[in-house]
């Protein structure tokens, strides 16, 4: 099963429709959230091209509880957390999502692949500084970072700050993903990790350390 990794579609899907026709249509999509501009919500006959998993941006919380409700009723969408058991089902992955300021204290300890919308503070969540074209600032959350230091999953990927980034700890691997699917393109697929069909080594090796 391969898994697409993606976030901040806002809208955008032609990317997405057509990675699926190029890659494999059997794959399923998890999302760091802000998959639709509040303000445009989706069409009545909108569907997603694969089953279509996510967390809760900025976006979707703005929108109320009425766009996420819409949202949840597009055919082969689903909400990360209501579905953990579906996607280890999928996937032989443990699965846990972080909604945009909706940070946990904790996670289930099983939890392989940590999913945010906000990244983690100082990690891979530099941001440019509007003043300066050569400065970055760090602007990920400290209670995410918190969460991995204390439960170091082997992956955690984020988004919201629309620059892709990599770091690693001595246990996590952190991706940080570009907007709207642009390249890189990062996929899972039999528990290893590709960038642009490059695998990227895990601190542990593999998910089963």
């Amino acid at each position: 099963m391969k898994i697409l990794l993606c976030a901040d579609l806002e809208g955008r899907f032609s990317r997405l429709f057509q990675l699926v026709e190029d890659i494999d249509s059997n794959m399923i999509c998890i999302s760091c959230g802000d998959i639709f501009d509040y303000h445009h919500p989706p069409d009545n006959d909108f569907e997603f091209p694969l089953r279509f998993f996510s967390v809760k941006g900025n976006k979707e919380l703005w929108g109320g509880k009425k766009f996420q409700q819409d949202l949840a009723d597009v055919p082969n969408f689903f909400w990360l957390n209501d579905h953990l058991d579906l996607i280890f089902h999928l996937t032989g992955l443990h699965f846990f999502g972080i909604d945009h300021m909706h940070e946990p204290k904790s996670i289930p300890i099983s939890t392989e692949v940590l999913i945010s919308h906000r990244p983690a503070f100082g990690l891979a969540d530099k941001c440019k500084n509007p003043r300066s074209s050569e400065m970055f600032n760090h602007c990920g959350s400290k209670a995410v970072r918190s969460i991995i230091d204390s439960f170091s999953p082997h992956l955690f990927v984020a988004g919201h700050i629309h620059h892709f980034q990599t770091q690693k700890t001595d246990k996590t691997l952190a991706i940080t993903l570009p907007p709207s699917l642009s390249p890189p393109i990062v996929v899972i697929e039999e528990k290893k990790i590709f960038i642009d069909s490059q695998e990227l080594a895990l601190p542990s090796g593999n998910f089963n350390s």
